[in-house]
């Protein structure tokens, strides 16, 4: 009987960054392969290059998940979220994007349904008179982009700054316990966007936002992909 032959650390990378593109990791796993994303260039570059793969396999695939842009437009006809933007930005671009939503597995309505309480959480309801702010701004200065919850409202302002060509900024809602970072949009690409947050994301100073450079029309796995090129708590104000 042969003996396996252990991976090298090249070859466990990438089978790191193949298994975050595909959507295979969960819970601590995921956050510290999407945490390595803004520290690793190399490591965010694997797994770029696996989306594009996977891409291709997946073109004449159909869906599971619907993409970002329609899970606004649900939530917009639901009521739970007001339009980003009084004109149409469907005519010059897709909203919520992933060729990997392929792989997720995850309905459309997963999106918004009820999360988990914490379980010190489970009994109570936020202040509806509490408010919280954040300040996402990259390295670089470039992208500056302001978050504020007030109550169960919340509304993100894209203040200087945009993202590439074909590429979309992903705002994620982080929760203290460790679980998966939760998309809660795209920030806008101009203006700003308001929502009112859906039953189970309760907001505190323990909770934290960040953005992740995505393909056009957001993360197809339902995790960050891309780099996170923001991250900020939020502040009582």
């Amino acid at each position: 009987m042969s003996e396996e032959i252990p991976l090298t650390p090249s070859e466990e990378d990438q089978a790191l960054a193949a298994e975050l593109a595909i959507g295979l990791l969960e819970g601590d796993e995921a956050a510290a392969a999407v945490a390595r994303l803004s520290e690793d260039p190399d490591f965010a570059q694997s797994v770029r290059d696996w989306q594009e793969r996977l891409a291709t396999l997946a073109e004449d695939l159909t869906p599971v998940m619907a993409p970002a842009r329609a899970r606004q437009g649900i939530r917009e006809k639901l009521g739970h979220v007001q339009a980003p933007l009084a004109k149409d930005l469907n005519a010059t671009a897709p909203w919520w994007r992933r060729p990997f939503a392929l792989f997720a597995g995850f309905a459309t309505l997963a999106a918004l349904a009820a999360f988990l309480w914490l379980p010190d959480q489970a009994s109570r309801q936020p202040d509806a008179g509490q408010a919280y702010t954040a300040e996402l701004v990259t390295e670089d200065d470039a992208l500056r982009v302001a978050a504020r919850v007030d109550g169960r409202d919340m509304e993100i302002a894209l203040e200087d700054g945009s993202a590439g060509e074909g590429r979309d900024y992903e705002i994620w809602w982080i929760k203290p316990d460790g679980s998966a970072p939760i998309s809660i949009g795209l920030v806008p690409r101009e203006g700003s966007l308001r929502m009112t947050l859906p039953e189970g994301l309760d907001p505190s100073e323990e909770i934290q936002i960040a953005l992740s450079d995505e393909p056009e029309g957001g993360s197809p796995t339902g995790q960050a992909t891309g780099p996170v090129v923001a991250i900020a708590a939020l502040t009582n104000s």
